[in-house]
């Protein structure tokens, strides 16, 4: 093989080694731009106008996990699930005594789906549906 070819194929290699190395790191930076916790406390967390995002210390890197409230006896109030910084998921508010209040469906910020309030049985007293934050149907059970 020529000198020539031999240093065509291993430019070549050079190359492909170098853009696999720079997609792994942008996938491992892509990857570490979010703020994963498992949980906090909603207090922890600041809105951010400007990037339409929850945190908790660093504006660039959206909250993604479940916050919390607790009551004074330490029993859980309110739960909030978030992905990429938005509400996305289910927020739950519970009674001191543990039972549920509401149950209300987020995605993307949007109130999307369910909500549910429950009376002091237990049962869905009062369910609404919405489509992206505006209410579409509603009943009372």
């Amino acid at each position: 093989m020529s000198q020539l070819k031999k240093l065509f194929l291993v430019l070549i290699a050079f190359t492909l080694f170098q853009w696999m190395v720079k997609c792994n790191s942008l996938e491992k930076s892509n990857s570490e731009s979010l703020t994963t916790t498992k949980n906090c406390h909603c207090n922890d967390l600041i809105y951010d106008d400007l990037y339409n995002h929850f945190y908790i210390d660093d504006r660039t890197l959206p909250y993604s996990g479940i916050c919390y409230e607790k009551y004074k006896s330490g029993k859980i109030k309110l739960t909030k699930e978030f992905l990429n910084g938005k509400l996305h998921g289910d927020m739950l508010r519970y009674r001191e005594d543990s039972s549920k209040i509401s149950l209300v469906e987020f995605e993307d910020n949007f109130i999307d789906g369910r909500a549910l309030f429950y009376d002091i049985k237990g049962n869905d007293s009062v369910v609404q549906y919405f489509k992206k934050g505006k209410l579409v149907s509603k009943g009372h059970q």
